[in-house]
C-alpha cells in the first residue's frame, strides 16, 4: 500500500478534469465522475483516494492539525514553547476565527462528504459484490471516525449522509442531538465490522494502512467508553485480543513499536503511511522536490542550533523544538525501573560538530544557557515516538520527514479494556481481567507485576506513561470530566519545576477556563454559511 495506494488521489483530479469542457456532455478523453461512482474499478479508486485525502490532516499547514490532535496540546503532560497552533496551545487567542480550528472542521467534513459519495454509490451498485462491500465498509469507518473526531472537539454538529449535488445545495442546517450523532457513528462502525476482515487484501496482496475490522472495533470501543457502555467496550476490545490475535499483538517493548520508519508492526492498528516514492505523501515544491510532513520537526529538540552541534539523524535531523513532555509526565515513571523513561525519550545531548574537536563528543550541560532562553528550544528532553532517525539519513538537514505517523495502537486497546472493567466494577477492582490488561503495558516496561486493586488513578498514570503524544490524553481527560482540573494543576512547567527554564511556561494552565475550553468554538465562516439563526455558536463561545 505504501508505494501505490496514494496514487489513487488521481481520482479526485480526474473528477475535475472531466468538467474542463463544459460544452461536452461527457469528455471523451477523461475518466468521468460516472466512472468513479458507478463502476467497481472507479469505486475502488475513489475509496483509495480517501486515504490520501485523510492523510492531508498531517501534511498541510505545517502538520499543525496532526500536532494539535496527537501531541497532547492543552493537557497535563506537555510543555509548549512556540510556533505550531499557538492560539490553541496557549488558549490566549482561541476564537471562532482561528484558522487552525476551522481547518479541523473543514477537513473532517470533507472526509464525510467523500465517504457519503462512496457509501451511496456502493449501495446503488449492490453490496453482493465483495469489492463493492469492501469499499462501502472502508468508507463507513472514515465517516464514523470523522464525526467522532468532530464531536470530541466541537460537540455541536450537523449530520449529512447524502452526497452534495445541485439538487440539495440549498439545505437547512440544524444542530444534531448527541444521541443522533452517536447513533450514526455506531451504525457505521457496526456495518463496517460486519463486512470488513482483520486485514485488507487487494489483488491478493495484504495492504497495511487500510481500514479493517480491527480499526473499526478499536474506534467502536472508544465510542462505547464515551457512552459509558462498558460491556460493549470490553466486547470490542476482547474481540481484537482473541479473534484478531493472529494479526495484532503486543511487542516486546514500547520502544520496539517505534523502532522503524515504517509503523506497520503487529501492535499498530492504524497509521498514516509515507514514503519517498511518487504518491508517498507530502507536497512538491517549485523545484519538483517532494516534501513530506512536518510532525517530526515539531516534537524534536532543536539541538542543531546549539554552538558546537550540527544536523544529525541520530537526534532526529532538522527540528523546530515546539512541544515536549513536561516534568509531571517524567515524575510518573519509576526512573530507575521503568524502561520507558530511558527508551522513549532523549534526555541528554552531546556536542556533535566534528569541526569543533575541542567539544566534540562531550555531554552538553543542561544549564548551558544559564537560565536564559535557549534551553527549552535546544536542550529540553524529547519523545522519540515521532522523531525521524531514518528517512533523513541521506540529508539530515531536510526540513520534512517521510516517517509513518501513528494513529491507533493496541496498547490503548488494552488500557481501555482495563478501564472499562474498573468502571463496571465500581471504580476500584481486583478483577483478574482488568489487572491482566493493565499489566500488558505496565509489566512489559520492567515494573513489578501488579496484583491490584486497580484504581482509575493508576490507569490515568499508565495512559500517560505508555501513550503520551499519541492523541489519547486530551479526549481521555475530557471524557472523564478531569480536563480542567488536570490542566490547571500540571500543564506546562514553571521555572521552579524545571530550573533550567528561562521563565514559566504555563499559559495553558493559566488561561484554561473550566466549562469553556473543553470544547472549541464553531468556526465563524461555517456559521455564516449555515446561517446563525439555524446553527448558532456553541453556548460557551457566544
Amino acid at each position: 500500500m505504501k508505494k501505490n495506494i496514494y496514487i489513487a488521489t488521481i481520482g479526485y483530479v480526474l473528477m475535475a478534469s472531466a468538467c474542463t469542457n463544459l460544452l461536452e456532455v461527457e469528455s471523451k478523453t477523461s475518466i468521468t465522475n460516472d466512472y468513479l461512482t458507478t463502476t467497481i474499478d472507479g469505486l475502488e479508486r475513489y475509496t483509495e483516494g480517501l486515504y490520501n485525502k485523510d492523510r492531508e490532516f498531517a501534511i498541510t499547514s505545517n502538520s499543525s492539525r496532526y500536532a494539535v490532535e496527537m501531541f497532547d496540546f492543552n493537557t497535563d503532560i506537555s510543555i509548549y514553547r512556540a510556533g505550531t497552533a499557538t492560539a490553541i496551545a496557549r488558549l490566549d487567542n482561541l476564537t471562532p476565527t482561528n484558522s487552525d480550528v476551522e481547518s479541523h472542521w473543514e477537513h473532517h467534513y470533507a472526509i464525510i462528504g467523500k465517504a457519503n459519495e462512496i457509501i451511496v454509490a456502493a449501495e446503488q451498485m449492490g453490496l453482493d459484490n465483495p469489492r463493492v462491500k469492501q469499499a462501502w465498509g472502508e468508507a463507513k469507518v472514515f465517516r464514523a471516525r470523522a464525526y467522532f473526531m468532530l464531536y470530541k472537539r466541537f460537540e455541536r454538529l450537523y449530520l449529512n449522509i447524502e452526497p452534495t449535488n445541485v439538487n440539495n445545495l440549498d439545505r437547512e442546517f440544524k444542530p444534531a442531538t448527541k444521541e443522533n450523532i452517536f447513533n450514526l457513528i455506531k451504525n457505521d462502525l457496526d456495518n463496517a465490522i460486519d463486512v470488513l476482515d482483520w486485514t485488507t487484501t487487494i489483488n491478493g496482496v495484504v495492504e497495511s494502512g487500510r481500514m479493517n475490522k480491527a480499526v473499526a472495533k478499536h474506534i467502536r470501543a472508544q465510542v462505547a467508553m464515551w457512552e459509558e457502555d462498558w460491556d460493549t467496550a470490553i466486547e470490542q476490545c476482547e474481540d481484537i485480543f482473541t479473534e484478531g490475535n493472529a494479526y495484532y499483538h503486543m511487542l516486546g517493548s514500547t520502544d520496539e513499536v517505534f523502532s522503524s520508519e515504517n509503523l506497520r508492526n503487529a501492535e499498530i492498528i492504524w497509521s498514516y503511511q509515507f514514503s519517498k516514492n511518487k504518491g508517498g505523501g507530502g507536497t512538491v515544491d517549485g523545484n519538483g522536490v517532494l516534501s513530506g510532513h512536518k510532525a517530526s520537526l515539531i516534537v524534536t529538540t532543536r539541538y542543531h542550533a546549539v554552538s558546537g552541534c550540527t544536523f544529525s539523524s541520530e537526534y532526529g535531523g532538522y527540528a523546530w523544538g515546539r512541544i515536549y513532555p513536561n516534568t509531571y509526565l517524567f515524575s510518573l515513571y519509576d526512573q530507575q525501573k521503568d524502561t520507558r523513561y530511558k527508551k522513549l525519550f532523549i534526555h541528554d545531548f552531546y556536542f556533535n560538530d566534528p569541526n569543533q574537536p575541542e567539544t566534540y563528543g562531550q555531554l552538553i550541560d543542561k544549564n548551558f544557557y544559564n537560565g536564559a532562553a535557549g534551553y527549552l528550544e535546544r536542550l529540553h528532553p524529547m519523545s522519540i515516538k515521532h522523531a525521524d532517525f531514518w528517512t533523513n539519513q541521506d540529508q539530515p538537514d531536510r526540513t520534512s520527514s517521510f516517517r509513518d505517523l501513528i494513529v491507533y495502537r493496541l496498547a490503548e486497546t488494552y488500557l481501555m479494556c482495563a478501564e472499562a472493567y474498573v468502571h463496571k466494577d465500581g471504580g476500584s477492582t481486583s478483577n483478574a481481567n482488568a489487572i491482566a490488561y493493565y499489566n500488558q503495558t505496565w509489566e512489559r516496561a520492567g515494573n513489578d507485576h501488579e496484583s491490584g486493586p486497580l484504581t482509575l488513578q493508576m490507569l490515568l498514570d499508565e495512559y500517560a506513561r505508555e501513550l503520551h503524544f499519541e492523541g489519547v490524553r486530551w479526549s481521555l481527560l475530557k471524557r472523564l470530566g478531569l480536563l480542567a482540573t488536570e490542566v490547571k494543576k500540571h500543564s506546562g512547567d514553571t521555572k521552579q519545576q524545571d530550573p533550567y527554564l528561562d521563565r514559566d511556561y504555563i499559559e495553558c494552565r493559566t488561561n484554561f477556563v473550566a466549562g469553556k475550553h473543553e470544547t472549541w468554538p464553531i468556526p465563524s465562516n461555517q456559521i455564516l454559511l449555515m446561517g446563525e439563526q439555524n446553527f448558532p455558536q456553541s453556548d460557551p463561545w457566544k
